[in-house]
């Protein structure tokens, strides 16, 4: 599920009106998901390219009380409820970051970034199954210089041209779906207690 949210932004950027340019024709894929963490060791496939990378999963804990029970309606009564594992809400947070061969390039790269997500702030990933399709928001996200070079710290201590992003909210769960009967008797006996 995350591997098709960045997907999605991959594809979404390096549409047309992404970060294409007609004028470069032998740039066609410039958005790649890969670790930027790699970014000094002479990785061919990061080189002169956009990098998304995810930083941090975190469970949106507003969803977390959801009922385990779903109930199977069959003409507008509840038949038997299903148990299901409860699914997890998460946020993602993804750095986009500029390798590109020189400084000024990747600056116009993350402009364009910032531009593409702003004009289209929700994606949808769609698969061949038309159940399995599911939309997602993505903002930027801000985080104070000590934080920034913090991250960067973690992820090689070269910085670069780059934005954090906030994708919120994936749904991920579990395929066990469990049966449960309703009750529809009570038997209730008189038990005497001395």
């Amino acid at each position: 599920m995350i591997n098709k949210v960045l997907t999605v932004l991959k594809n979404q950027l390096n549409a047309p009106d992404g970060l294409w340019d007609p004028n470069v024709p032998n740039e066609i894929e410039i958005a790649v998901v890969d670790d930027i963490a790699k970014h000094d060791d002479n990785t061919e496939g990061l080189s002169n390219k956009v990098v998304i990378s995810l930083l941090n999963i975190e469970e949106e804990s507003t969803l977390k009380n959801r009922s385990r029970y779903q109930p199977v309606v069959v003409e507008n009564n509840p038949v038997r409820y299903d148990k299901e594992s409860t699914p997890a809400y998460l946020n993602l947070y993804v750095m986009i970051s500029a390798n590109r061969s020189t400084y000024s390039k990747s600056l116009l790269s993350i402009s364009k970034v910032i531009e593409v997500f702003q004009a289209k702030n929700v994606l949808e990933y769609v698969d061949l199954e038309p159940q399995n399709n599911f939309s997602f928001r993505i903002e930027l996200h801000s985080i104070p210089f000590e934080q920034l070079s913090y991250v960067w710290g973690l992820l090689g201590g070269k910085i670069m041209p780059s934005a954090l992003y906030k994708i919120s909210v994936i749904k991920i769960s579990a395929k066990d779906i469990v049966p449960v009967k309703l009750i529809n008797d009570i038997n209730i006996q008189s038990i005497k207690v001395d």
